[in-house]
């Protein structure tokens, strides 16, 4: 069994660079590949992005706005399977769980009580100051995912990143962390092997960060990773490191803005740790542990590195051609001697089981309550384009049972969960809800910030219809569409005169470019001429067209060049102003700074991209500031 992490930096992006999801995961060659950073929302989530034939997916999304932002974050694991249903595949999850906090779940089910919290919070007795919110927060960005494949428990991480200056995110990330550690002490506890995979945002050594600075183990995130490792008196093993322990410039991490694939200037903070006993019965004796025992091979998949093609252009402060492919590098493992699993189905948090994806099954009561239309339901126009959805993406079949919903919203066998938020407004029908729950939920949540974003969040996603759609088949009339040589055909006198802003759009056509009458000119009618060509005198043209089109080419021609030759009078003007870096005598590149007291103030800086200070090649360290001059014309 082979598993994959990737952070994709763009779960849609990738899908455009490879042309399709399938051919994406196709390319990873696993059987469980866990995606970070898919930056998708509930309300993005559709059949395109989240949907292949032969895997089963499971996804979380950010579902609380921070500082303005909704679409980060997220993670996703797709697991390869011959069948979803009545599988004995270590592959398919007998579970799967959204966060790690038990938090969402209950959320969903309306299961929360004071209890519980109080539980929880007892169990994180070594964090001070511990809130309700805070355990909100911890699973609202959608950075966990959990599925259960029997003989071990993955947890897809997405780590939060915090500056050391960030007391808000420090402490955030100081969170989320504890409590999963917990979570993970829990089932080593209990004799299961858990298995962390992801992007952690943490480089636990010097060895894993180019150009280390002195102290840079201190760090506090960086003690509590080494402080789970084995070596460090643990639990877990660090695949890669323990199968590669003294390989150097193993990076899985580059920062695009400073060129850092070109040196290999980068950070390993993408790893596969695992811990728990060996399957074999005598698991106790010596020298007898998952890694010895189970893991055949772990390594970099060096080949998804961007600029690897000798045809990459060099970093001179920046590319004119955008480089395709995410920052990260996914990182593998290959595992052996797992046997077959019970037979088992695919676990209801499926991504074939949500409504946003699949569509929502339309009740009796939503054809009884006049002058309403049922969020919940798609129009009835939208039938045939879930009937064609279903036709076109064969990639992932299910059958109208497999979301079947009670008129009362009661969910039934095989049918997807409801959230929270999920309630047909205005409609002559009770929740068979408890209402004690209802006060216990609103009592303890009265204040919770985060738990009002995530519901409102929640209900705008589940409410959406489905992102299937349909297009339309365009009708082919006269007036559709227009060649490109009848723009340079003036129109014929049909005794109208065009309005001035239908004849000429200022600033953005040349003098003689006429746009016909689409309404009164027919096509058929219109004979093709060009700026290079005499026309015929059968087609009616006469020598003024000819020199008409003959003026607009020159003046276009004219326009072009004078463009040209005030653009590079531009950057040569630039470039004579520039200062010369020290080490390369080449021209520096202008930035400006983006906070603090010097906010708007330019400096200059080697053109070269990032790399290891012992490169000379690499960009030199220089700086200069420009003129105070600078930054008031600025402002």
């Amino acid at each position: 069994m082979k598993i994959v992490t990737y952070n994709v930096n763009g779960l849609r992006q990738r899908v455009a660079q490879h042309g399709s999801l399938r051919r994406l995961l196709a390319s990873l060659d696993a059987d469980i590949i866990c995606f970070q950073e898919t930056k998708l929302s509930r309300q993005d989530l559709s059949a395109d992005l989240i949907m292949a034939e032969g895997y089963e997916a499971f996804v979380s999304c950010n579902r609380a706005s921070c500082r303005g932002r909704t679409g980060y974050s997220g993670v996703a694991t797709f697991c390869r399977v011959t069948s979803a249903f009545s599988s004995q595949e270590v592959a398919l999850p007998l579970a799967a769980e959204e966060g790690f906090t038990g938090l969402l779940e209950r959320l969903r089910n309306r299961e929360i009580t004071r209890d519980f919290l109080l539980e929880t919070a007892e169990k994180l007795e070594d964090l001070e100051d511990i809130t309700n919110e805070d355990l909100l927060k911890a699973d609202s960005e959608g950075r966990c995912i959990i599925t259960d494949h029997g003989y071990f428990v993955i947890f897809n991480i997405y780590g939060p990143r915090a500056e050391h200056d960030d007391d808000e995110r420090v402490r955030f990330k100081l969170i989320f962390y504890k409590i999963l550690q917990k979570r993970w002490e829990f089932l080593l506890a209990e004799g299961k092997r858990v298995f962390v995979v992801g992007d952690l945002n943490i480089a636990p050594a010097t060895i894993d960060r180019c150009d280390a600075e002195p102290g840079f183990e201190n760090n506090m995130f960086r003690k509590w990773l080494r402080s789970l490792l084995r070596d460090y008196g643990g639990s877990f093993f660090d695949i890669f490191r323990s199968k590669h322990p003294g390989r150097e410039g193993a990076y899985t991490c580059f920062s695009p803005r400073i060129g850092a694939e070109e040196f290999n200037y980068g950070s390993r903070i993408d790893h596969i740790l695992m811990a728990g006993p060996c399957l074999h019965q005598d698991h106790d004796l010596e020298g007898h542990n998952i890694l010895n025992c189970h893991v055949k091979d772990c390594d970099i998949m060096a080949q998804f590195k961007r600029g690897n093609s000798d045809n990459t252009p060099k970093w001179k402060g920046g590319r004119t051609t955008k480089l395709e492919g995410s920052d990260h590098v996914p990182v593998y493992v290959v595992l052996s001697g797992l046997p077959l699993l019970p037979v088992h189905n695919t676990p209801p948090l499926a991504v074939r089981y949500i409504p946003e994806v699949r569509g929502w099954q339309q009740t009796i009561v939503s054809f009884l309550v006049k002058g309403q239309t049922s969020k919940h339901q798609l129009t009835s126009n939208t039938s045939s384009v879930k009937n064609t959805a279903t036709e076109n993406c064969s990639e992932c079949p299910i059958s109208t049972q497999d979301c079947r919903i009670t008129s009362k919203h009661e969910v039934v066998p095989g049918a997807s969960r409801f959230s929270l938020a999920q309630e047909l407004p205005n409609t002559n029908y009770k929740r068979r809800i408890d209402p004690s729950i209802d006060d216990d939920l609103n009592l303890i949540l009265s204040n919770s910030e985060t738990t009002r974003v995530m519901v409102e969040s929640e209900k705008e996603a589940t409410l959406s219809p489905c992102k299937l759609t349909v297009n339309k088949r365009a009708r082919k009339t006269a007036s559709s569409q227009l060649t490109i040589k009848s723009f340079f055909q003036q129109p014929k006198n049909t005794g109208t005169s065009l309005p001035p802003s239908d004849s000429r759009k200022e600033g953005n056509e040349s003098p003689g470019k006429i746009e016909p009458n689409r309404h009164q000119s027919n096509p058929e009618d219109i004979e093709s001429s060009s700026c290079s060509m005499r026309k015929d005198n059968s087609n009616g043209s006469t020598v003024q067209d000819q020199e008409n089109g003959d003026q607009c080419c020159s003046l276009k021609t004219e326009k072009d060049n004078y463009a040209s030759r005030e653009w590079q009078r531009i950057q040569d003007k630039m470039k004579m102003s520039l200062p010369l870096c020290k080490r390369h005598g080449e021209p520096c590149v202008p930035r400006s700074v983006k906070k603090g007291p010097n906010i708007g103030r330019l400096f200059y800086v080697c053109a070269r991209a990032q790399g290891p200070a012992s490169n000379p090649e690499a960009n030199c360290g220089y700086f200069q500031w420009a003129s105070l001059k600078s930054k008031e014309k600025r402002r």
